[in-house]
């Protein structure tokens, strides 16, 4: 290891635990600019060179840490949160040279390399005739009309589908714990599946109504349809506590057995949602949150509820089981708690396409003392490390 690096390694530390100065600071930001790391692919909306990308984003970490600091006393227990997270998202795109090599992971006692792998496209179609297909992993999605078929047009079904078999039943898209898929519904609306996930539909709706079932999560774009006489045919996802009806719009619904309640975040258009006692209409930028028989709304950043959309998870303003939950499911882990659950926050994105040497590095940061059985795929985490 060459004197530069170690020194390197130094700020890097020091940058985790907030005891960097100005000046090492600077000097951090210069090596990183000059870090060559073209082999590194990080997908942006603009047409941006790579040193524009690095700027962008170490630029955008270092101001949160910034404003943070100017915070009341009641935030500046977020600031190292700020700051390992923004450590932890350039050791997800591969930036940090020194953090370049495969962390060892404690196993028990015995040091192994991490071996678990995010997940990817993965999800069975089950037919009305009781049929379960294994879809294809190179695929993203699906396609259901007068055929089923994948998104490039290649046909799922092999054979040619008595439609009269499913004039009173439902088709079952599920993803397993680690797999996402979208689907194309008959009328043209979207919906992506995340992890662990199961939606019911028809392969024709009826023509006054458009009716779907979702345990999970899916994010929703629906297509505007329209009756003979001009009014508008709704579109309704059933769920475990919630009915949500739209017209035309853009949502997130959650509703996994393990929440405590079922959410609704809207990102465009309009949604009513009701309860077994109440109808409430939300708007753009709101959260119906439904506990046993009550909806309350509130505002929130959808981009926080959406982030698996764009592969990444999303860390603001979700507690840490939250955030351990969402890991979980990705990575098909159980996750275990032996001396109750951290009260640690933490803020900020990371892509998902990482192994899970990212998240225990995020992990390491944060002083959580954990242990991962790789072989029973178990996360098990002891809490905070304490101080000696």
């Amino acid at each position: 290891m060459s004197p530069n690096t170690e020194y390197i390694e130094l700020l890097v530390f020091k940058f985790n635990n907030g005891s960097i100065s100005a000046e090492e600071l600077e000097l951090l930001k210069e090596w990183y600019m000059s870090h060559d790391d073209q082999h590194v692919v990080i997908t942006s909306g603009k047409d941006e060179s790579s040193e524009e990308v690095k700027s962008r984003i170490l630029g955008s970490l270092l101001a949160k840490v910034a404003d943070a600091g100017r915070k009341p006393a009641k935030s500046v227990r977020l600031i190292r949160w700020i700051v390992a997270t923004a450590a932890a998202v350039l050791v997800a795109i591969g930036a940090w040279v020194v953090l370049d090599r495969e962390v060892q992971v404690r196993d028990f006692g015995v040091e192994k390399k991490a071996s678990i792998q995010p997940g990817g496209n993965k999800a069975t179609l089950t037919l009305a005739d009781g049929r379960t297909i294994v879809l294809s992993t190179s695929q993203a999605g699906i396609v259901t009309g007068k055929e089923i078929t994948y998104a490039d047009g290649a046909p799922v079904v092999q054979t040619s589908i008595d439609e009269s078999a499913y004039s009173n039943s439902l088709l079952t898209l599920q993803t397993p714990r680690g797999g996402t898929y979208k689907i194309t519904l008959e009328d043209g609306t979207d919906v992506w599946l995340n992890a662990a996930s199961t939606i019911r539909y028809p392969l024709h709706f009826a023509s006054d109504a458009r009716i779907v079932e979702l345990d999970g999560e899916a994010y929703f774009n629906v297509k505007p349809a329209y009756q003979k006489n001009g009014d508008r045919i709704p579109f309704k996802v059933k769920g475990r506590r919630q009915e949500v009806e739209v017209v035309g719009t853009q949502f997130n619904i959650a509703n996994y057995p393990e929440q405590l309640s079922d959410r609704t975040t809207l990102v465009e258009g309009k949604v009513l949602v009701s309860d077994d006692h109440s109808r409430i209409i939300i708007h753009p930028n709101e959260q119906a949150i439904t506990t046993t028989g009550k909806t309350l709304v509130k505002k929130v950043d959808v981009n926080n509820f959406i982030a698996w959309r764009e592969g990444k998870f999303g860390f603001d303003n979700k507690t840490f089981e939250e955030t351990m939950n969402e890991v979980g499911r990705w990575y098909d882990l159980d996750i275990v708690y032996i001396n109750g659950i951290p009260k640690e926050e933490l803020t900020g994105d990371a892509f998902r396409n990482q192994n899970i040497s990212f998240v225990l590095r995020l992990l390491e940061v944060a002083e959580i003392d954990y242990k991962l059985d790789v072989k029973r795929r178990k996360l098990i985490i002891n809490g905070k490390k304490s101080r000696m």
